[in-house]
């Protein structure tokens, strides 16, 4: 027979006792389940608005992933030329990169006429 008995505990230390395993279940059995004093135990409707309070607090801390589908949509409407091909991405220009520089564009150089103001 296995450490333990066979009672389907892998971490059992050889040296262990079953029937010392078992009068210790029996006993937390009897004392019902464990108390931690978190809210959340207790009524799970404090939690969860605690939760939604510190969500609104700090906006920032959380992943919203209905942010980019709601950006994108304000975009839409406020710009009727959008075109998703041309802009797959809120926050790229209109023409990617590698298009640009297959055309003879260099981003060095953008960034250079920016800096100048030529652009």
């Amino acid at each position: 027979m296995p450490p333990g008995g066979g009672v389907g505990i892998t971490s059992i230390n050889r040296e262990t006792d079953l029937n010392e395993i078992i009068a210790e279940v029996r006993r937390r059995k009897l004392a019902g389940m464990p108390q931690l004093g978190k809210s959340s135990m207790v009524e799970p409707h404090l939690q969860k608005s605690r939760d939604a309070s510190i969500r609104k607090a700090y906006p920032h801390l959380f992943f919203d992933s209905q942010k980019h589908i709601d950006k994108i949509r304000e975009f839409k409407t406020t710009n009727p030329n959008y075109n998703p091909r041309m802009k797959p991405s809120t926050s790229c220009p209109n023409i990617s990169t590698i298009a640009g520089s297959c055309c003879g564009t260099s981003t060095y150089i953008d960034l250079l006429k920016k800096q100048w103001g030529m652009v």
